[in-house]
């Protein structure tokens, strides 16, 4: 089995530790040794974060490029990224790949749930339903996944990320259409009742629009699929080729995420309470309660642990390109995804540390 990382990131089977190992006695070291993995990986997001914010207050970056950067990781380097993850590596049989997809559909179904029952705790739309529903799986979730259980998971990840991908072109950006054209609604009537006709044409409608769902990104989700059903095998140009492209959208996104916060005051981005409340359901609440949800009807041990794991990685980098793409509030986004990485760092390793134990 080929044990390839489809981001790219370094992750030896030597960062392996025997304490690692998911029985009790060991659970501790296990959990501190997760802790420096997250660790490791939040400093590079974080540096990658400060890149884009000194670069926007020094003005060698703006909102024009933000924009474009951001367009171009939606429909270039993501679906790059998505047929990537099923070129660049062999994936497992029908067999193995069944019950990673049941595992994954159930995550989302879980936080749908959460979504019904919290949304009068806060302030919820639109944005914190695609927060709690898609999580870092590339750079968070390869590196501990492969260093807890091994090189040979990797292609759990990467259907997970298939199906987060297929869910976030499809779902997601359904949502954020509506969402959308209710602004674009309200905006037109705005300006009806303020008597500027002079205004009213010339703002561009980005509405709802069934076509918006034949995106880049859902279509190469569908690609990809397509590929590992049929067995297809790319020419290794092609391959190659994604794999290049692919491995620019992580730091692109966080370096447009660092420059949307470069106009934000620094103390808002901590102060947010109600960020707070939704990091907590976030990285503990939602991962718990996938996990005794799946045990019902998951009966491979790792499998579960690593569907939990997975649920309770921090904001995926991808919702905020999104939102920009969208209209939506990308301010929120960026400070989510800033405090749930920065939380993960302690959530992660009580999740893994719970689900050795329970």
């Amino acid at each position: 089995m080929n044990d390839r990382i489809p981001y790219h990131i370094p992750v030896s089977s030597d960062l392996r530790h025997p304490c690692l190992k998911t029985f009790p006695g060991n659970h501790t070291k296990g959990s501190l040794y997760t802790m420096l993995i997250v660790f490791n990986q939040m400093v590079s997001l974080f540096l990658l974060m400060l890149t884009g914010y000194l670069a926007n207050r020094s003005g060698v970056i703006d909102k024009t490029f933000e924009s474009k950067v951001s367009r171009f990781i939606v429909n270039i380097s993501l679906p790059a990224t998505i047929l990537n993850a099923v070129t660049g590596s062999d994936m497992a049989h029908d067999r193995e790949m069944l019950p990673i997809f049941v595992a994954a559909v159930s995550i989302f179904l879980v936080a749908h749930v959460i979504c019904h029952f919290i949304q009068k705790t806060i302030r919820w739309n639109t944005t914190y339903e695609l927060m709690l529903n898609y999580s870092n799986l590339g750079f968070m979730g390869i590196p501990i996944i492969s260093t807890i259980y091994g090189g040979e998971y990797v292609l759990h990840v990467s259907i997970f990320m298939m199906t987060f991908n297929l869910s976030l072109f499809s779902y997601g950006v359904y949502l954020l259409s509506k969402d959308d054209a209710k602004n674009t609604a309200a905006a037109a009537v705005s300006e009806v009742q303020a008597a500027a006709p002079e205004n009213s044409g010339s703002q561009k409608s980005s509405g709802f629009n069934v076509k918006r769902l034949l995106s880049p990104g859902i279509l190469s989700a569908f690609l990809a699929i397509g590929i590992y059903l049929l067995d297809i095998r790319l020419p290794q140009h092609a391959v190659s080729l994604f794999s290049t492209i692919g491995v620019t959208t992580t730091p692109l996104a966080m370096i447009v995420i660092g420059s949307t916060l470069a106009g934000v005051k620094f103390s808002t981005v901590f102060t947010d309470k109600e960020l707070y409340l939704f990091s907590f359901l976030k990285l503990l609440v939602l991962p718990m309660i996938t996990f005794f949800v799946l045990r019902f009807f998951i009966k491979d041990r790792t499998l579960l642990e690593i569907s939990t794991i997975l649920s309770g990685c921090p904001i995926a980098g991808n919702v905020s390109m999104l939102c920009m793409e969208y209209n939506q509030d990308v301010t929120l986004v960026s400070k989510g995804i800033c405090i749930s990485t920065l939380l993960s760092m302690i959530s992660i390793p009580i999740v893994s540390a719970l689900v050795a134990i329970l």
